[in-house]
C-alpha cells in the first residue's frame, strides 16, 4: 500500500489485452483519462503522460475526457496532443470537467495540437486490406455495423447500453478507482465500489468489455493504494507481432444523428 500526493509518484502502463476476430494483426490503443491539467506552463504530469507514449509504442492514443480543470491549461493541453500526435494519431472526447470549462474551447485546443475530437466524429483503424476498427466517442446504435467497435466513453456507467449497442471495447475512466482503495474483491475496488458499481478495472458481458482507468491526475490530488495510470489496450492475441500498418488516420467520418441515436 501507498500513500501519493499530487503527481509525484510514477504513471503506471497497465497493459490489457482484448481477444477480437478483427484485426489478425494486434493493434495497440493507449487510452489517458482525467488528466485534470490546470496549468499554464508544462508540468511533470505533461512529462510522465509523453513518457508513457514513447515506451508503449501506441498505433492510437485516445484522451478520455476531464483533460482540464482550468482554461488557463488549455495552451498545455495544445502543446500535448501536439507531441502525442508525433508519436500516433491521438483522439479524445469531453469529460464532465471539461463541460464546466466549455466544450468548445477544449475541442479547439485538442484541434489546435492536431488531434480528432471524437463527440460528433468517428475514425477507422485501417490494415492491409480494409478498415478493421471504429472508434467512436459517442454511442450509436448501428448494429449493422460489419466491423467491430470500440466506444471511447468517460463514464462507465454507459457500458450496458454499449453493450446492447453491439461495441466489443468500452474504455472509460471518471472514477479515479476511488482514490482510497482498501480492497480489490470480484474485480470491484473498495470502499468506492459501494458508491458505484462500476469502480473496478475490467468488466465482461458477452462479447463485450469494459476497461475502466483510474486515471492519470485528480482534482483532489490525494490516493491511496490506488495508482496513476494509463491504459495500454492490445487488441488480437498476446503472441502476435505489433502491427506496424497503422500510421495514420486513414478515413473519418461523420455521425449520423437520424437513426443512430435511440
Amino acid at each position: 500500500m501507498r500513500f501519493e500526493f499530487a503527481d509525484r509518484g510514477n504513471l503506471k502502463v497497465r497493459a490489457e489485452t482484448v481477444a477480437c476476430t478483427r484485426p489478425v494483426t494486434p493493434l495497440r490503443l493507449l487510452f489517458a483519462s482525467d488528466l485534470h491539467l490546470f496549468r499554464s506552463r508544462h508540468s511533470p504530469l505533461i512529462d510522465q503522460i509523453l513518457s508513457a507514449a514513447s515506451d508503449s509504442r501506441p498505433d492510437v492514443i485516445l484522451l478520455g475526457g476531464d483533460l482540464v480543470d482550468r482554461a488557463a491549461a488549455l495552451p498545455a493541453l495544445a502543446s500535448l496532443v501536439r507531441q502525442l500526435r508525433q508519436k500516433a494519431p491521438v483522439g479524445a472526447i469531453a469529460g464532465n470537467h471539461d463541460v464546466w470549462i466549455g466544450v468548445s474551447k477544449v475541442r479547439r485546443a485538442v484541434e489546435q495540437g492536431g488531434g480528432l475530437w471524437l463527440g460528433d466524429q468517428s475514425f477507422f483503424l485501417p490494415s492491409v486490406e480494409s478498415p478493421s476498427l471504429r472508434i467512436d466517442g459517442r454511442l450509436n446504435m448501428d448494429l449493422q455495423a460489419s466491423i467491430p467497435r470500440i466506444l471511447c466513453a468517460h463514464h462507465p456507467a454507459i457500458f450496458p447500453q454499449a453493450h446492447r449497442a453491439g461495441y466489443r471495447i468500452i474504455l472509460a475512466g471518471h472514477l479515479h478507482g476511488g482514490q482510497w482503495v482498501w480492497a480489490e474483491l470480484g474485480g470491484r475496488l473498495f470502499p468506492g465500489a459501494w458508491l458505484n458499481r462500476w469502480n473496478g478495472l475490467r468488466f465482461e458481458k458477452p462479447g463485450a468489455t469494459l476497461l475502466v482507468s483510474r486515471g492519470v491526475s485528480d482534482t483532489i490530488p490525494l490516493r491511496w493504494n490506488c495508482p496513476r495510470e494509463v491504459l495500454l489496450c492490445t487488441i488480437g492475441t498476446d503472441d502476435s507481432p505489433k502491427s506496424d500498418t497503422v500510421t495514420e488516420i486513414e478515413q473519418i467520418a461523420q455521425y449520423r444523428d437520424e437513426g443512430t441515436q435511440k
